[in-house]
Formats: structure tokens, C-alpha cells, sequence
């Protein structure tokens, strides 16, 4: 019985490990893969890319959605309750939440983001349709922007200092038309920007993995 328990305190040992190393790994390539205030080009870079990122107007970059729906079995709904903060996890089948909640619709490929205290880093790129119920932005990225990369601009410490840049002391906001007029720095090539979406995607599907496990 001991050496049993033994084993399963080790294996929870290791991943716990994994996580810690793998969720670091992620905030040093946030911090490095995209260039520092005042300069056009990141630290760290993928091969065969050596032009300067590009500034561009949040607003240029991703609409935001303001639709409104009710969830329901097609449609379920996304709270901040549901979400792993930091890692952009669900913590549960939302398809098995009750129904008839009010929110803004959201589609695969759109990108959720919480406004409410956005220093609690909820965030969501989701793979179905539903309503995201509570303080969220629903960004739809522009055609010339990545879903994947867009998702990763949002968790970058330069626009986590822009979101949190809000009115309100006891609940903070984000404030759209502040972070909306913001600059952020922008591969020029979809190209580049995909293969970073998908670097920190494989990241977050590992990170999720041992957050599983």
C-alpha cells in the first residue's frame, strides 16, 4: 500500500514539475518572442525571418463581436468559472452546464477575453460555437491576422500592461477604447505569424496535458 502511494506521490511529483517548467518556458518566449518597447524586432526569432515587425492599431488588428445569444446545447456558454486562468483551459464540459444564459455569440476561430480585472488572465481560443456569458471581449481577427497569433498577443506582457491601464479601482475594467487605439508590434508576413500562434499552441496543449494528468 505504501510503495503504491509512494509511486502516485512521484508521477504527481513529475508533472507538477513539467507543468512549473513548461508554464515558465511559455512566459520567457512571451517576453522574448516579441520585441521590447522601442524596438522593431524580437530576441528570440524563428530562422529565416530577419525583417522589422510592423506597428499596428489593436483596432486594425481584431473587431470586436457584439452580438447577442442564449447558450443552449448547440450553444454552450463561457463564464470566467470555467476557465484555468493564465493557461486558457476550461476546467469542465461546458456543454453539460445549464442553458438559457445571455452573452455575446462566439464562433470557432474567434478569441475570448476577459475585461473584468484582466490581471486575472482569462483568456480563451475556443474550438465550437457558444456564448461567452459575463465581462468578455469576443475578438474576430482581421484577415491579414493569425487566431493563433492573435490569441498569443493578448497574453504578451505588452498588451497585459495596456488592458491593465483600466478605470475602476475595486472592479477594474479593460478599456477598449484605450487598448483598441493601442500600437502593437506585428509580423508582416501571416507566415511568420502563424508559426508563432502554433509554437505557443503546442505549449498550451502541453501544458493542458499535465494539467490533466
Amino acid at each position: 500500500i505504501g510503495k503504491l502511494f509512494g509511486t502516485l506521490d512521484d508521477s504527481i511529483s513529475l508533472h507538477q514539475r513539467k507543468l512549473s517548467k513548461l508554464q515558465e518556458t511559455k512566459k520567457s518566449l512571451l517576453q522574448n518572442m516579441f520585441p521590447a518597447e522601442g524596438e522593431d524586432r524580437p530576441k528570440i526569432r524563428f530562422a529565416g525571418y530577419t525583417y522589422a515587425w510592423g506597428q499596428e492599431a489593436f483596432e486594425d488588428i481584431a473587431s470586436r463581436k457584439s452580438d447577442a445569444g442564449i447558450s443552449s446545447q448547440d450553444l454552450p456558454s463561457v463564464e470566467y468559472e470555467d476557465i484555468i486562468s493564465d493557461d486558457g483551459i476550461l476546467n469542465k464540459d461546458v456543454r453539460g452546464k445549464q442553458t438559457g444564459k445571455r452573452g455575446i455569440l462566439f464562433e470557432e476561430g474567434d478569441v475570448l477575453y476577459g475585461k473584468l480585472r484582466p490581471y486575472l488572465h482569462n483568456w480563451l481560443k475556443p474550438s465550437f460555437n457558444g456564448v461567452a456569458v459575463g465581462d468578455f471581449w469576443v475578438l474576430q481577427p482581421h484577415e491579414n491576422i493569425d487566431v493563433g497569433f492573435l490569441y498569443t498577443l493578448i497574453k504578451s506582457p505588452m498588451f497585459d500592461s495596456v488592458a491593465n491601464l483600466s478605470s475602476g479601482s475595486k472592479m477594474p475594467r479593460a478599456d477598449w477604447n484605450l487598448v483598441s487605439s493601442s500600437a502593437f508590434s506585428v509580423p508582416s508576413t501571416k507566415e511568420e505569424q502563424h508559426k508563432i500562434g502554433k509554437l505557443f499552441g503546442t505549449l498550451d496543449d502541453s501544458i493542458s496535458l499535465h494539467q490533466r494528468k
